[in-house]
């Protein structure tokens, strides 16, 4: 898979990170959706067009209030999935197959677990 017309779902809660994050995803080659909500991370995982990667807010809820993870790996579990959590944020990343990426002040390490995760634009 190469980096053009690879799809990406990014679910953020926080609107201006969301959108700095469609940018740079953008800028890399990526087809960018984006959610602000757990019921929006499902429809658009629903849809026809099927996402390659979910960049998830892990502390983004599904719609009955829990964890919108393991409900995630359950619906699709060839999905892959990057947790993208504050530093100490115990998400359950291991127990489900996700990966784990801490926020930080720039989206280098997110980008390049990305690229690491779908095998692709040379990940390193």
């Amino acid at each position: 898979m190469k980096c053009a017309g690879a799809t990406l779902v990014i679910a953020e809660r926080n609107a201006n990170i969301r959108e700095l994050l469609r940018r740079e995803f953008g800028r890399e080659g990526y087809a960018v959706l984006t959610a602000g909500s757990g019921a929006e991370v499902l429809a658009l995982l629903a849809a026809p067009a099927s996402a390659d990667l979910l960049v998830l807010d892990a502390e983004i809820d599904d719609p009955e209030g829990g964890s919108l993870v393991p409900h995630v790996t359950r619906l699709y579990p060839l999905l892959p999935v990057v947790l993208h959590v504050f530093p100490g944020f115990e998400a359950e990343a291991g127990a489900t197959g996700a990966v784990r990426v801490e926020k930080e002040g720039d989206f280098e390490r997110l980008k390049r677990t990305v690229r690491r995760v779908l095998g692709e634009c040379g990940a390193g």
